[in-house]
Parts: structure tokens; C-alpha cells; sequence
């Protein structure tokens, strides 16, 4: 017969055992699985105040869902696992003449765990980040606060790492929009040129290659064109972005455009006459065949639309009828878990 201490010791390591495989289980619970492209993040309007929340939806416009209240936010970005969300949070808006002081937040997919990222610089405005293809850095911009009415933020580039630490500067300004390519070797933005110049300003999409810091111009156009809002397509091969010719005649043209990633090709997706439903802020689908931008629908209102890549065609992701139901800035959910099959 086994002595009582070989039946202790015995029980003690089976107790062992199983606290082990039950607190597995319960880490395995606590640990989300991979992100699967299903989720657009986008910023909805706040309500009963001036600035705009994070919400989700699902690309067929179901299952739709606030994460954050009464925090002013813009420039949801998806981190390429799909489980967190970095976004700028305007720390002043309201009246127009206000002047924004924003920063870089980070937070989990759900809402949660809320951090700021970037340091708080007086007089500044760091926004519009964008993750690297390993989730470890994000790049964003850093440029003086401009009054909140004031769509565009030019600035300088900056990178920082994920916990918030070792930020460096990768170009100087003004440049707007960047977005980091998926292999990682490139960010493209867009360079303004003239700002000041109401006759001879104008946007071109710029690549910056990261190993060398060069920079090559990926669009070229004249006064009064004005690219902007590029983004990379899943597999690295096109840029997406926005054209307004014409940006200050009734008769221009605002169009979402692809380009092959070396400059050539260049085609057009959809076009819409200015100040109709002129879009912006652009975001591929992982698939590929999708971009979702954001375009007026009415007066003071704002949606969601989704467009077929190669037809054109365009469906309504949101719907706007007043002011208040507005939403902006759309950023789709990368298929994190394709990468895992």
C-alpha cells in the first residue's frame, strides 16, 4: 500500500495539475481571438455636443455600437492584430474660433483601457495615427493648434513607439494623412504646397521610404488640385486616395482614385461633382475590394459609403438626416485572423 505522504504528494500534484489547465482556460478565455475584417470604426457624432465619438458596425450596417463617451475623438486607426483602436482626441472644440490641442490615445477594440500615448505639448496638434505592420510604432503628425473649424492638420512626421516612448521625427512639413505601407518600408502622406496662396496651393501624395528617408512624389499636380486621405491597399500593390480638381469652382470634381504603388496606372473609382457628395478619409477592405469613405449627404451631414472597387459602384454604410446623426472618418478592421490559416 502507498504511504500517506506518496498519497498526499500524489493528490497535491494533481490538484496542481488541474489549477493549471483551469487557470490556461481561463486565460485562453480572457485573451480575445483574432480580428477577422469584420468591423468598421468610424467616428459618430456625440450626443447632445459638438464633437464626435468612436463607434463599430458591421459592413452590412447591422450590429452597431458606441465604445466611447464624452471624449471628443477623430482618426480611429486599427492596430493590425484588430484589437486595438489608436484615435486623436480633440481636447478642445465647440466655437470656431477655438483652438484644438490634441493628442494620441490608444485604446483596446471595446473601449477600454484608455491611454494617452503622446506627450502634452502646448500650442500643438498630434493627430492622425498610423500603425506600423507589426503593431510595435505608430506614426503621426505634429503641427501647430489651428482653430476647430479647420479641417486639415498640417504638420511635421513623427514616429513613437507603442508604449509611448522613443519618438523621432521622420520628415518635416507640411504634410497631412499619413499611412503606414503593409510591408512596413514605406509611409505615403501628402505634402502641401503654397497653403497661404489662395491661386497657387495645392496637395501631392508623397511616399517617404523609411530606410533611407527619401522621399519621392507618388501624384503630381497643379494649383488648385489638392490630393489627399492615401491609403494602402491590404497587399501593398495600390494607393487609394482623394482628388479635388476645380476645389473652388462649382464646376470641379471630387473622385476617389487608385494608383499602382510605383506611380503608374492610375484609374479612377467614382467621381461626384464638388461640394455634392465630395468624399474623403478612405479605407480599404482586407479583401481588397472594398473602400469605405466618408461623404456628405445632406447639409451638415455626414456618412459612411461603400464602394466597389472595380465597378464603382457605391452602396450607404450610414444614414444622416440631421446634423446629429452624422459619422466620419471610417476605418475598417484589418483580417488579422487570415493571417493565421
Amino acid at each position: 500500500m502507498p504511504s500517506k505522504r506518496t498519497l498526499i504528494l500524489v493528490v497535491a500534484a494533481i490538484g496542481a495539475v488541474a489549477v493549471v489547465v483551469i487557470a490556461g482556460v481561463l486565460i485562453a478565455r480572457d485573451d480575445p481571438p483574432p480580428a477577422s475584417g469584420d468591423l468598421i470604426a468610424y467616428g459618430c457624432k456625440e450626443l447632445k455636443n459638438p464633437w464626435y465619438a468612436l463607434c463599430t458596425v458591421r459592413p452590412d450596417g447591422t450590429e452597431g455600437e458606441r465604445l466611447t463617451r464624452r471624449l471628443p475623438t477623430t482618426d480611429p486607426a486599427w492596430s493590425p492584430d484588430g484589437r486595438r483602436i489608436a484615435f486623436t482626441r480633440n481636447e478642445d472644440t465647440g466655437e470656431s474660433t477655438t483652438f484644438t490641442h490634441d493628442d494620441v490615445f490608444v485604446m483596446d477594440a471595446d473601449g477600454s483601457d484608455v491611454r494617452q500615448l503622446t506627450p502634452d505639448k502646448e500650442g500643438r496638434s498630434l493627430s492622425q495615427p498610423t500603425w506600423s505592420p507589426d503593431g510595435r510604432q505608430l506614426a503621426y503628425v505634429d503641427g501647430e493648434s489651428v482653430q476647430s473649424a479647420v479641417p486639415s492638420r498640417y504638420g511635421d512626421l513623427f514616429v513613437i513607439a507603442d508604449d509611448g516612448s522613443g519618438t523621432r521625427r521622420l520628415t518635416t512639413g507640411p504634410v497631412s494623412d499619413p499611412d503606414w505601407s503593409p510591408d512596413g518600408r514605406e509611409v505615403t502622406f501628402v505634402r502641401g504646397k503654397n497653403l497661404s496662396s489662395p491661386t497657387e496651393a495645392n496637395d501631392d501624395i508623397h511616399v517617404l521610404k523609411l530606410a533611407t528617408g527619401a522621399a519621392r512624389q507618388l501624384t503630381r499636380t497643379g494649383p488648385g488640385t489638392y490630393e489627399a486621405a492615401p491609403a494602402w491597399s491590404p497587399d501593398g500593390s495600390r494607393v487609394a486616395f482623394v482628388r479635388w480638381s476645380g476645389a473652388w469652382d462649382l464646376s470641379g470634381m471630387a473622385s476617389v482614385n487608385v494608383v499602382n504603388r510605383d506611380g503608374t496606372g492610375e484609374r479612377l473609382v467614382v467621381e461626384y461633382p464638388n461640394f455634392g457628395n465630395s468624399p474623403h478619409a478612405l479605407a480599404w477592405s482586407p479583401d481588397g475590394s472594398t473602400i469605405a469613405f466618408e461623404t456628405p449627404s445632406a447639409i451638415g451631414c455626414t456618412t459612411i459609403a461603400l464602394v466597389d472597387v472595380r465597378s464603382g459602384d457605391v452602396r450607404p454604410l450610414t444614414t444622416c438626416e440631421r446634423p446629429s446623426e452624422s459619422a466620419a472618418s471610417p476605418a475598417w478592421q484589418p483580417d488579422a485572423a487570415a493571417k493565421d490559416r
